[in-house]
């Protein structure tokens, strides 16, 4: 008896020691912005899991919100528009774009819907309020700089019209628009599909929309990209390869698998929220990269509309996007 006791114990001692996961934080706006849906996907699909990490995804209202959580080592990466991230960049060379998440940017300009007929075009907006998911004059989020740019080449010049922050949240976009507390808002995906829907706004320019693409400079820029600190990266090595792993794993997946299985894998439970999105997926299948590799007519394209989009700001016209490019993980492609 007291051999097997021995046996037992012994057994008990040389037990492997399972090793713990990679703890990595990343935050990124949200929740429910399907650009921005692969970070949620990560560990709802194991992702995280198969490369032996555990990934905690922190929401914030915008991409200057979600770089300031990086920078201020709440967060280790952050998914934003790259555009918000160059932003950022002017100001703290520390960050840097490691992959590319989107393909395709899906901003839409949303006019609440009693104004259909009156608001024609963007030069019917001036004077009007618009409501932006963040609105800084530090660091301008996508939505911002699309925004302004949108507006400029619409004949409607800075002051002329009135911002106010919304937040990127279902229930505050649609309740400024219904209440008439702003005349439009400047929205992504699913949201821009809801709003139509529900007749709560109608789009007046969508960038998924090709002739809006050949009317605006730089609009197919890059929409989402892993932000990284080159003194993490320099620190934690490893964390940024596993974080890269990830990041491939999970477009991969998306890659390989339909709209349906996409969104039964998100845990969406609405019926009407997960055909609104099955729909915004196959309409626009472009929308998530497949491989994570930056794409060079891609980062053309995302320096011209952030040059065009801060007219005026003369370290804005002299940014070269190479310089925050760190792709010694992903590679790039024409």
């Amino acid at each position: 008896m007291w051999l097997m006791v021995f046996i037992c114990f012994l057994a008990v001692l040389t037990k492997p020691v399972e090793a713990e996961p990679l703890q990595i934080a990343i935050s990124v706006p949200g929740p429910h912005a399907a650009s921005y849906y692969p970070v949620e996907l990560i560990s709802k699909i194991g992702a995280d899991k198969a490369e032996g990490a555990e990934v905690r995804v922190a929401f914030s209202p915008g991409g200057p919100a979600a770089i300031d959580e990086m920078l201020l080592n709440n967060a280790d990466f952050a998914v934003v528009g790259l555009p918000a991230a160059m932003s950022v960049r002017l100001k703290d060379k520390r960050v840097v774009a490691l992959a590319a998440i989107n393909d395709l940017p899906l901003y839409a300009l949303l006019v609440r819907q009693e104004l259909k007929g009156q608001v024609k075009n963007i030069a019917d907006l001036k004077g009007r309020t618009i409501g932006l998911h963040s609105s800084s004059t530090a660091n301008k989020s996508t939505s911002q700089q699309v925004l302004e740019l949108m507006f400029r080449r619409g004949g409607v010049s800075p002051g002329s019209y009135r911002v106010v922050a919304i937040g990127r949240r279902w229930e505050s976009e649609s309740l400024m628009l219904k209440s008439g507390a702003v005349d439009a808002v400047i929205g992504d995906e699913p949201h821009a599909t809801h709003m139509a829907a529900n007749k709560i706004a109608f789009p007046l320019v969508h960038l998924g929309d090709p002739q809006t693409v050949r009317q605006f400079a730089g609009a197919g820029f890059l929409r989402g990209a892993l932000i990284g600190r080159t003194d993490k990266l320099e620190k934690e090595t490893l964390k940024a390869e596993t974080m890269i792993r990830i990041i491939k794993r999970t477009l991969a997946w998306i890659a390989s698998h339909t709209p349906e299985e996409f969104v039964n894998a998100l845990g969406i439970s609405d019926p009407d929220e997960q055909q609104k999105l099955i729909a915004v997926l196959k309409k626009y299948p472009r929308q998530y990269s497949k491989d994570a590799a930056f794409s060079n007519k891609q980062l053309r394209e995302t320096e011209i509309f952030f040059i065009d989009s801060q007219a005026g700001n003369p370290s804005a016209e002299n940014f070269r996007i190479e310089a925050m490019i760190d792709a010694r993980w992903v590679g790039k492609k024409d």
